[in-house]
């Protein structure tokens, strides 16, 4: 069982144009900004909306071919779909919401329920089978909208920001509760999300949305080691830099190097953490090779730390003590000198 899409979508100010593969049991999550496209992308391989051109296949059966004039029904997709506030129907009971998939598809009214039952009792919810939504906790009202996307054995499961409902108290738990239901799963499942926790922790491949396009995927921690653009280095938490390389130095636009601690040539990106940049009143000496004089354009609390943002040559952040933020009277509009070890910083291709 597998995913291809090819889909390009004029939209407003949104210009989608984005191909997508997703392979049996893996879990694809779908990171991007807000307007990136992400939940678009969804509909469109839900069926709720028609792309402009291009074409969606699964498993085998053709879904969308735009140059044949080829449309499938969403009702005829064998596609389960989980939004954010979950859509439950707040008159029915936990068991009659379970089985509506089913009872829609023509099942009858009794071996709906006694499936309804049955995915009840995998999610973890015997006994709730009377309750209505309104008497459930975000994590229970997520695992029944999970159950009755699940019921229908869809071929290809799409969540939509599915823990965008849950407090932060909550949703560690759900989190790994989800992902264990996902492993469990042998179809093809794409999670949109804007959070990167949750697609390092429900992805087995992190494809990542800016502006429409697919600007970078991989494994999460590939991608979290090496970011491919600022959205995402800020994402993960670290610095990114462009530039070429020419053996252990890397010249960036602006004019200013950066050296490296191994050769490498071509455009490269430079990565390195807030925590390995060490501010100084003076140009430091030592092993720290890179040493770049700046002006501090802002300082915000950052957990135990204090997140200093820099500006020039080299625009960096650096992550210090509320301590140091006294003793060396950082503020905003004053000089700095930031320094990075090249051993703390992380080269590879453009």
């Amino acid at each position: 069982m597998s995913l291809f899409a090819r889909l390009t979508l004029n939209r407003g100010d949104l210009r989608l144009d984005a191909a997508l593969t997703v392979g049996a049991g893996e879990v694809v999550a779908l990171l991007g900004p807000n307007g990136a496209g992400k939940s678009t992308l969804l509909q469109l391989l839900a069926g709720t909306l028609r792309p402009d051109d291009g074409r969606v296949e699964l498993n085998g059966t053709t879904l969308d071919d735009v140059a044949a004039g080829s449309h499938v029904r969403p009702r005829e997709r064998r596609v389960g779909m989980v939004v954010q506030d979950y859509l439950l129907f707040p008159r029915m009971s936990v068991l009659e919401n379970v089985a509506f998939g089913l009872r829609s598809r023509g099942v009858a009214r009794e071996p709906a329920r006694r499936r309804a039952r049955e995915w009840l009792d995998r999610v973890g919810l015997g006994g709730y089978e009377r309750r209505r939504p309104g008497e459930l906790s975000g994590g229970q009202a997520q695992r029944v909208a999970l159950a009755r996307a699940l019921i229908v054995e869809p071929r290809l499961l799409l969540l939509d920001e599915p823990l965008a409902a849950l407090d932060a108290g909550t949703r560690p738990a759900v989190r790994a509760e989800l992902r264990r239901h996902l492993a469990g799963y042998g179809g093809c499942t794409v999670v949109v999300t804007h959070d990167p926790l949750e697609a390092m922790v429900l992805g087995d491949r992190v494809v990542v949305l800016e502006r429409g396009t697919v600007v970078q995927e991989g494994q999460p921690a590939e991608v979290a080691r090496r970011p491919r653009t600022d959205y995402v280095a800020r994402l993960v938490g670290l610095n990114l830099l462009r530039g070429v390389a020419d053996g252990r130095v890397a010249e960036l636009p602006t004019g200013a190097t950066v050296a490296l601690a191994h050769d490498a040539f071509g455009p490269v990106h430079v990565a390195f953490a807030p925590v390995a940049v060490t501010l100084s009143p003076r140009r430091p000496e030592g092993s720290a090779r890179n040493a770049w004089e700046l002006v501090i354009t802002d300082l915000e609390a950052h957990g135990d730390l204090v997140r200093v943002t820099t500006d020039g040559p080299v625009s960096v952040l650096a992550d210090v003590t509320p301590l140091a933020v006294a003793d060396l009277r950082l503020e905003p509009g004053s000089t700095v000198w930031a320094s990075v070890k090249a051993t703390e910083i992380n080269v590879y291709p453009a």
